[in-house]
Order: C-alpha cells, then structure tokens, then sequence
C-alpha cells in the first residue's frame, strides 16, 4: 500500500516534469523542496517503469562537477482510447498522453441507433482499437455522451438525441476488456481538453457552450473543471429564457434547446418544407428573412442564457464550440455580442468575452484522455489501474 504521502509527492514530480518538458533529478530537488535521496527513489521508479525517460546530459554548473542527467515524461507511455457519442457522429481516438491523436475514425451516430444497438456497435469498433495497441497498453476508455451521467455509478441518466436512459455502459465494457471505463458528458469533457491544451489553457475560470444537435456547458473554475454535486453541472440547455412562452411541458430537449439547436433548426427545415440542411439554413440568412428572423431570434436567447452564465460565473472566458457553435461562429458572433452589450450590466460586459474553442471536431476525444490521466495514470503509475 503506497502512502499518501508518496502519492503527493510523486504525483507533483510527475506534474512538474510535464510542465518542464526537461528537468532533471536536481532540478525537481530544487523546485520541490524534497531531499536528493527522496527524488531520486521516485524518478528511479518512474523511470524503470518507463514513465518518465533519461534524455541525456545536461549543462554542468559554471564551478564545474557533474552533468546532471536530463529527464522528460514520455507520452507513449500509455495510451487513451477515447470516444465521442454525438446527435449526428461518433468519433473513436486512440491518443497519447500528451493528447496527440494516433489513430481516429468518424462514423454516423445512426449506428448506435439502429441495428445493434450502442453497446453492440461500441463493442466492436473498441475491439479493433485495442487489438491493434494491446491491452496492456490502454490506460482506460472514455466515452464522452450527449446528455446527464451520474457522478458517482457513471450511468447515463439520459441521451435526449437517441431518447434513452437508465444506461450503463461501464460495467459490460469493464466486464469484457478488464480495462476501466469512464463516462462522462461530452461537454464537459469538451472543457477538459479545452483547459488542458485547447483555448482555455491560459485562463483559470472559463465556461465552454457547445452548439450541436443540443446545448452544453462545461465549467472551468480555478483551472478545474466543475462537474457539481451529482455530475449534471452545465445543463445549459434547460436554462429558460421566456416562462410566458416555455410554461408548458418541454420535449425531451430543453427549452432552451428549443429555441437554438441543430435540433429546433432542423425541425424548422421540416415545418416550412425547406430542402436544406442547417449549414444551408445559415447560408440562407442573408436572401430571406424569415430565416434570418429565425436564426436571430434563437440567437437572442442564447445570448440570454449566455449573460445569466456570465454573470453567475464571472468567467475569463465564454467559448463557443460544437459543430454549430465552431462552425457558425462568424454568423452568429455579432448577434449574441449585440444582445450582451444591452442586457448585461455596463462593468461586466467586455468586447473579449466571447472567443472560438479552438479543438472541434476532436475536443470530447482529447477531453477523453486528460480526464483518464486524472483519474487513473497515477494508479497505473503507483500499482496498477486495469481491472484484473
């Protein structure tokens, strides 16, 4: 049984040297106030399990003596096998543990809709993955869904875009790799990745939206990501912004959702007999009115809930993400800036506060292998993770 305090102290080496890029056993003495025989247990450790590599020499001090030798994290160590579950596509990752992506492929989400079924389908495709890297390879798998998942089982409360509930997949994936599985809310992993190598990386408090076939929010406070007391954090799609219209019973999506989502535009497509996609309804904006009406009105409410968001928060940072959000957001930028500058009060509204996510289509997969290495690298490095 490793102790606590071990834990502590290894877990800061290993941050440090990440940080760093290069360091060396005197140097990690130096920035961690630990003695020379203490550090050099750890790294010993760390580097005969092959997490951490001796990269040669380094500069010897100007008064001369030895050259210390040069330490770096080595990202190959283990790999993340991570999945994205979204309304329209799915995209399955297998990623190092600096979050460069190695091996990807992009599916339709009508699969797990229709003839096997999610766990059937995610079975399958997580077989070749796993085959290909090795088992023993794989630090874990995360599964990034479009909806609520309980904190502590990890059951999927409910997935609005494939309406379905009550679901764990954990346990049969657990069962049948011995491999630990996290599952999370896309977008909250979405912010994971953002904070850790995406647009939020500079900024301790950010709020991420992300615009797709339904809305999300994932928090960052104090550069960790704020997932609230059962896991549901950021169900920016529920906020309602007009009580006198949304009294009523909503669908399975939100009532904000219901105003501006790839869900709520397309069914606008459909009630005015409109042969076109949601790319082709925001290229319609500028020849036709009603569109433009439509699109400027979600618009607005988004910008609403974007202005309760901001000020509850007080982020450094608002991103837009999605494949609405990314891909819309020169189109629909001005509108909700426009609707902040009236509604927020002058001392809180900044022209900066909006700006891009900068990670789609791959933000969930590479949220998906920082939030593995937060839960389960340190266990891997101090004992083991799998699940034997």
């Amino acid at each position: 049984m490793v102790s606590k305090l071990m834990e502590l102290r290894t877990e800061e080496i290993l941050r440090i040297t990440r940080e760093k890029k290069r360091t060396s056993r005197v140097q990690l003495a130096k920035v961690t106030g630990l003695s020379k025989p203490t550090v050099s247990s750890i790294v010993n450790d760390l580097v005969r399990k092959g997490i951490l590599t001796e990269t040669g020499l380094g500069k010897s001090k100007a008064t001369g003596g030895r050259k210390p030798i040069n330490l770096s994290f080595s990202p190959d160590f283990k790999y993340v096998l991570s999945v994205d579950i979204g309304g329209t596509k799915a995209i399955f990752a297998l990623l190092d543990l600096d979050g460069n992506i190695l091996v990807h492929e992009t599916v339709p989400s009508e699969l797990f809709r229709n003839g096997k079924g999610i766990l059937k389908e995610l079975e399958e495709r997580l077989e070749r993955y796993i085959k290909k890297a090795g088992r023993e390879k794989i630090l874990g798998i995360t599964l990034g869904i479009p909806g609520t998942v309980d904190r502590s089982s990890q059951v999927i409360k409910y997935m609005p875009s494939f309406d379905q509930g009550d679901l764990d997949l954990k346990s049969p994936l657990e069962d049948k790799y011995k491999i630990s599985v996290l599952v999370e809310n896309d977008v909250t992993l979405a912010a994971f990745g953002e904070s850790w190598i995406g647009a939020a990386r500079e900024y301790g408090d950010v709020v991420l939206v992300s615009i797709g076939t339904g809305i999300g929010a994932g928090i960052v406070i104090d550069n960790t990501v704020y997932r609230g007391y059962a896991g549901s954090a950021g169900e920016i799609g529920e906020f309602v912004t007009d009580w006198t219209l949304e009294s009523g019973e909503s669908s399975g999506f939100g009532r904000l959702e219901n105003w501006f989502s790839g869900h709520s535009l397309e069914a606008f497509c459909k009630e005015n007999d409109l042969p076109i996609t949601v790319e082709g309804l925001f290229e319609r904006m500028e020849s036709d009115e009603k569109t433009r009406e439509r699109i400027v009105n979600g618009c607005e409410h988004l910008a609403l809930a974007f202005a309760n968001s901001l000020m509850l928060l007080d982020p450094a940072k608002l991103l837009i993400g999605g494949g609405i959000g990314f891909n819309q957001y020169d189109r629909i930028f001005p509108i909700i800036d426009d609707t902040l500058k009236r509604v927020l009060p002058a001392e809180l509204y900044r022209p900066d506060l909006l700006s891009r996510a900068v990670l789609e289509p791959y933000s969930v997969v590479i949220g998906g292998a920082y939030f593995a290495q937060k839960e389960l690298l340190l266990r891997e490095v101090l004992g083991g993770a799998s699940r034997e």
